[in-house]
C-alpha cells in the first residue's frame, strides 16, 4: 500500500459530501486524498471500485486504498473538467424550493412515491432524467450496504446552464466499515440486518426494488480479486453480500 506524503498547504477544510464528519481531505495534482476517520473506509472504497470494475457500469470513480501521511485512507482522480462543478440533489432543492429535500420526501408515505418525486424534480429543474442513475446506485448500495447515501452525495455536474449525472462516488461507508456503528467483535449477520439505508428508506431492499437493477456482475472476476483483500472483516462482509444477492446481479 502506497504512502503519500501531502503537505498541509493541500488540505481542504470543507466537510465535502460525507455526513459522517470532517475527514482530513487533501487535493494535489488532480487527485483527492481522504483519510479514514472511523474504520476501514479507504479499503471499502477500493473494494467497491473493484466490484464496479467487474460490472457493466462505466461511470464510477476509481479509488485506491493507501496511507496519507502515515494514516490509512484512499485517493481518487478528480473527475471534473475545467469549468464544471458538482451540485448535489440537496443543494438543487434548496435553491429551487428553499427547503430541505429529506424533510420533504418523508412527507410522502410510500418509498416509490419518494423516488418518483425526486426523479420528476430533477427532470423539471435540471432537465435530466436520473432514473438510471438512481437505479444503479440504489441497487449497488443494497449490495455493499452503503449507510451514508444521503442527498449530499447524490449529485449532478453543472457546466454553464447544463447538467449531467455524476459518476458513482463516495462509497466509504459501505461494507460495515464504520467501527463505531459496527464493532468488529459483534455478530456479522446481525449487524448486516441492522444496517440502515438512505435516502428514501431505511431498508436497502425497499429502495432497490422500486427501480430494479441494470447491474450485471462478473462474479468469477470479483472472486479472483477478492483473494487480494487482506482485511478479514471486509472480506467476510463482501463474501456474504455477494452470495446473498447472487441471483440479483447476473
Amino acid at each position: 500500500m502506497t504512502d503519500y506524503l501531502i503537505g498541509e498547504g493541500y488540505r481542504r477544510n470543507d466537510i465535502g459530501f460525507s455526513s459522517l464528519g470532517a475527514e482530513s481531505k487533501y487535493f494535489k495534482d488532480g487527485y483527492w486524498y481522504k483519510q479514514d476517520i472511523s474504520g476501514y473506509e479507504g479499503m471499502a472504497e477500493e473494494a467497491c471500485s473493484m466490484i464496479l470494475r467487474h460490472s457493466n457500469l462505466k461511470d464510477y470513480v476509481e479509488y485506491e486504498a493507501c496511507t496519507i501521511n502515515g494514516r490509512s485512507g484512499c485517493r481518487s482522480r478528480n473527475f471534473l473538467k475545467e469549468g464544471e462543478m458538482i451540485v448535489t440533489f440537496k443543494r438543487l432543492y434548496e435553491i429551487a424550493c428553499g427547503k430541505d429535500l429529506t424533510d420533504h420526501i418523508y412527507t410522502i408515505q410510500d418509498v416509490a412515491g419518494r423516488i418518483r418525486f425526486v426523479i420528476e424534480f430533477m427532470k423539471e429543474y435540471a432537465e435530466i432524467d436520473c432514473t438510471e442513475y438512481l437505479r444503479n446506485i440504489l441497487s449497488f448500495d443494497m449490495l455493499v450496504l452503503n449507510t451514508d447515501r444521503h442527498f449530499h452525495n447524490l449529485a449532478v455536474i453543472r457546466s454553464g446552464n447544463e447538467y449531467r449525472e455524476c459518476p458513482i462516488f463516495d462509497n466509504g461507508a459501505s461494507l460495515l466499515s464504520n467501527y463505531g456503528m459496527f464493532p468488529p467483535d459483534e455478530e456479522l449477520e446481525e449487524q448486516i440486518e441492522h444496517a440502515a439505508a438512505k435516502p428514501f428508506s431505511g431498508s436497502f431492499e425497499q429502495q432497490a426494488v422500486v427501480l430494479g437493477t441494470g447491474i450485471k456482475l462478473d462474479y468469477e472476476a470479483i472472486y479472483r480479486e477478492m483473494d487480494n483483500i487482506r482485511h478479514t472483516r471486509l472480506h467476510e462482509v463482501l463474501e456474504y453480500q455477494l452470495k446473498r444477492y447472487r441471483t440479483y446481479f447476473v
